[in-house]
């Protein structure tokens, strides 16, 4: 259960901050894009371990949330005032 929810939160802190990050990028906001651009790194490194090891195994449960708590993270980051 606590790989699931690490799973969650850091799938969905990746595609939030990603998203972010290239609304950041694209208006020239330096700092900003920094900041999130570290974020996504850091991440991207949790969520793909856990979910390229949820694959392997065949957890289709684990799967799942990796989608759904991405496209989650997309829609979240679009409610934010970038």
């Amino acid at each position: 259960m606590s790989q699931l929810l690490a799973l969650c939160a850091s799938q969905l802190a990746f595609s939030f901050s990603r998203t972010l990050n290239v609304r950041y990028t694209a208006k020239n906001m330096v700092p900003m894009s920094l900041v999130t651009s570290a974020v996504v790194k850091i991440t991207w490194l949790i969520s793909s371990a856990i979910g390229i090891d949820s694959v392997l195994k065949g957890d289709l449960l684990m799967c799942a949330a990796y989608v759904v708590s991405g496209a989650i993270g997309d829609y979240l980051s679009f409610k934010v005032k970038a």
